[in-house]
């Protein structure tokens, strides 16, 4: 392979128009102890390759060398401050050791200088004191600026692993989150034995049950405006000559798709999706991140290299290596790993025009997942949007696109194709309009993606972790932009009806402790953001999370019969201040049921009228008779989702950090049926 020091482009790789990456690392021994700085013997010594299956040579990159953790960073700066004020500390103390004689003659220097000197006006001394201000400033923003820059790099091109922090696997957040959640649910059984509060048992029901419907309607209305939106931007023209742009900046973009063990087929359909993209050639770039157990990733490569390679500015391939320091299996770290290589490699090559002296250009950074078909027109619809915004809120801007889990969905059970057209209903109702998170497809700016060290490899869900990591980076509050563009993803799939069910707890187990660690690590931040924006943000987190997607359906149907039971059990009448009796309260329980059947069928119609902005003209064929199934199906499928959300919160409390891994969905059933009657065992 060759001294990592002295690898270089090879110059077959020069002369081609795409540059094809191939990064491979040795094996590391695993860290056994808080680690504060580098050490050769703990870290592996990386080596990067540029490996072209279709021509004979190769070479390589600038040397990547092992990660430098922040405190080594300003360790260093420390050191030399400590070195400076010493400096000063002795000059100053010099001068309190001279003789009387040393001190007058001194004095009588200084005075005679001054005698010499013409007499200046007092807005003249202002004057060079203003000056003198300003070259002061620019001296310590030059050199403020060339430390940021020393840490940037440190952490973007020498990436070898991440020094994670001590933890403790069992005491953590997230058992807050848990008990608010049990506490909630319980209330039904205690409110009725408080004795200054069971008069107004029934009361306190029927008032939270108006309140989450006040909530459903507000997310109606959030996605009927989205809605209109996606469908009033078929029929707009993009013009993106005729923007201002005064700097000349060159609007670039790098797609990250990241790989397992899915069909190729599906991977190549998420590419196609993105070579139809108008400008592909010359302003896309695609990395895939694939991991270093992809069965077959010789061939896979070699495959996507040919169909490719000519499609795309640059079309680069990882290998996430297993066993780097502070990762998890799964697309948090390839990405992290994959995007971080990529940008390596782009500043790297002398044909790209990132950070090269005379060229401006602004890379936009997109994530999505393998399952995805990006929507008709999205860089271009992206790109538009980015010049809407303000420079400086660009900065803090994140932008998604409205994602529908419409891939085959008729082939799915009702359970599967319910939950999928909740989860796009949720994302055009909550999500977006108030800024909880984003969700698998979404696009940043390069400077944003550094300021937050890209994404965290050590959470499995990077999409709803992304928003707070980046949030706490710039230290003020990051927004959720919608590019009006409909953009596809595929359910989870299994081979049979009962692999289906198993897929889909597995998935909705994935999410919810996916959620629990993100709680953990937004309360651990939480005084590192303004205190308003960090207590608004707990509030919808926990409102959407804990209420919304674990406890509202099954409080609907435990309270209205646990609450007039305590009532009797403790001898109390049944009824409260303004409900005369329980039988009032019992048609008011079913009018609110009457009510949220209504709300699901308004969840079904949004869906079907968004189909109109679906790429590729897809269409959701599920049939009137099944439609009309699957919507009274609704509430117990979604009680049945809090039921195993509540369980994963249960597991994550007992079993602690070691539960917190990725486990990701099956996806062949999106590509072509499996004909088999034997379901895969259940993986946990």
């Amino acid at each position: 392979m060759g001294d990592p020091e002295k690898l270089a482009y090879a110059p077959s790789a020069l002369s081609a128009g795409n540059k094809r990456l191939s990064i491979s690392f040795a094996e590391s021994p695993p860290r056994t102890h808080r680690q504060n700085s580098f050490d050769p013997e703990i870290l592996r010594k990386p080596s990067v390759i540029i490996d072209d299956p279709f021509a004979d040579t190769t070479g390589g990159l600038n040397d990547i060398r092992p990660f430098a953790d922040k405190k080594t960073i300003r360790g260093t700066a420390a050191k030399e401050k400590r070195g400076t004020f010493k400096k000063v500390s002795s000059e100053f103390r010099k001068t309190f050791k001279r003789s009387p004689k040393e001190n007058q003659d001194v004095e009588a220097a200084a005075a005679a200088a001054a005698v010499q000197q013409p007499r200046r006006s007092r807005a003249a001394s202002w004057k060079e004191i203003r000056a003198a201000s300003v070259v002061s400033g620019k001296r310590m923003w030059r050199r403020v600026s060339g430390q940021r820059e020393t840490f940037r790099m440190s952490r973007v091109s020498q990436y070898a692993g991440r020094v994670s922090k001590p933890a403790n696997a069992y005491i953590r957040w997230n058992l807050l989150f848990t008990f608010l959640i049990f506490l909630f649910l319980s209330s039904c059984i205690w409110i009725p034995c408080i004795p200054a509060v069971y008069k107004f048992s029934l009361e306190i029901i029927i008032i939270i049950h108006i309140v989450l419907h006040l909530l459903w309607f507000i997310a109606i209305f959030n996605a009927f405006r989205y809605t209109w939106k996606l469908l009033r931007f078929r029929s707009h023209v993009i013009d993106l000559k005729s923007v201002a742009n005064p700097r000349g900046l060159i609007v670039k973009h790098l797609v990250g798709i990241c790989m397992y063990k899915e069909p190729i087929p599906l991977i190549m359909e998420t590419i196609d999706s993105i070579a139809s993209q108008p400008g592909a050639k010359d302003k896309i770039s695609v990395v895939i991140g694939m991991e270093e157990g992809t069965p077959n990733k010789e061939k896979a490569k070699a495959d996507l290299y040919a169909k490719y390679k000519p499609i795309f500015e640059r079309f680069i391939i990882t290998f996430h290596p297993k066993g780097l320091q502070g990762d998890i299996p799964g697309k948090c770290s390839n990405f992290n790993y994959a995007s971080r290589m990529a940008v390596k490699a782009l500043r790297s090559d002398p044909e790209y025009p990132l950070d090269k002296p005379g060229k401006k250009v602004e890379l936009l950074v997109t994530t999505g997942d393998c399952d995805s078909v990006f929507g008709e027109r999205y860089f271009d619809a992206l790109e538009e949007d980015y010049w809407k915004v303000s420079e400086k809120a660009r900065k803090s801007t994140v932008w998604q696109s409205p994602l529908f889990y419409a891939i085959n969905l008729h082939k799915s059970p009702f359970f599967v194709r319910v939950t999928g057209l909740l989860r796009a209903f949720f994302m055009i109702g909550y999500l977006i309009p108030w800024n909880i998170n984003t969700m698998s497809i979404f696009s940043l700016t390069l400077e944003l993606f550094e300021e937050g060290e890209y994404t965290h490899p050590g959470y499995q869900m990077d999409d709803i972790i992304a928003l707070i990591r980046w949030s706490l980076a710039v230290r003020r509050k990051c927004v959720i932009r919608a590019i009006p563009v409909a953009t596809l993803s595929g359910p989870t799939s299994g081979k049979n009806y009962i692999d289906e069910w198993y897929e889909w707890a597995r998935q909705i187990r994935r999410w919810t402790i996916g959620a629990a660690e993100v709680f953990h690590y937004f309360a651990i931040k939480f005084f590192r953001l303004p205190v308003g924006v960090s207590i608004s943000f707990a509030a919808k987190f926990v409102f959407y999370y804990g209420f919304l997607l674990c406890i509202a359906s099954p409080y609907g149907i435990i309270a209205p019969l646990v609450t007039p039971a305590m009532l009797t059990g403790t001898g109390k009448e049944v009824k409260g201040l303004v409900i005369p009796n329980q039988d009032v309260f019992t048609w008011i329980m079913l009018g609110f049921l009457g009510l949220m059947y209504l709300e699901f069928l308004l969840v079904f119609a949004i869906n079907r009228v968004c189909e109109r902005a679906f790429p590729n003209g897809t269409r959701d064929k599920t049939n009137f008779f099944f439609d009309i199934f699957h919507w009274l199906m609704t509430w117990p499928t979604i009680t049945m989702y809090c039921l195993v959300e509540l369980v994963a919160f249960l597991e994550v409390t007992v079993r602690g950090k070691s539960v917190c891994s990725h486990s990701a969905s099956k996806k062949d059933n999106l590509v072509a049926p499996v004909p088999s009657a034997v379901p895969d065992r259940m993986e946990v």
